[in-house]
């Protein structure tokens, strides 16, 4: 008698196996993405860190551990003041780890601590 494709109890042994490999391997491969998009937002927070040092070099000023722009006080500057200046790019940033956008009005803190201007994202100011 020939043998003509496989019985059940072989297909069943593949899938079991193919099974226990998806069970290996799905959340490993979930954490690598969450930890990519966790990295990412971290890195937008940064470039929104250095793009207000950027703007705060060219028009800060200090005076009695006050930050003044253009002969105000000046606390913090948010993100659409930054891309209205041109220091960050006009578009829409995403927080990956929620899949929202991170709001225009997001703010970066501006302080005067220990002879040097400190920069803190979304900071209570």
């Amino acid at each position: 008698m020939q043998k003509n494709g496989f019985t059940l109890i072989e297909l069943l042994a593949v899938i079991l196996i193919l099974g226990i490999i998806a069970v290996i391997t799905v959340p490993t491969i979930v954490g690598v993405l969450n930890d990519s998009r966790e990295s990412l937002n971290e890195n937008q927070k940064q470039q929104i860190v250095s793009a207000a040092r950027n703007w705060g070099v060219n028009n800060l000023s200090e005076n009695g551990g006050k930050v003044y722009y253009n002969g105000s006080e000046k606390k913090y500057i948010t993100i659409k003041e930054l891309q209205d200046s041109g220091y960050l790019d006009d578009k829409t940033i995403k927080d990956l780890t929620d899949d929202g956008t991170v709001s225009s009005s997001t703010r970066v803190c501006i302080s005067y601590q220990d002879y040097q201007y400190v920069y803190e994202y979304d900071g209570a100011c």
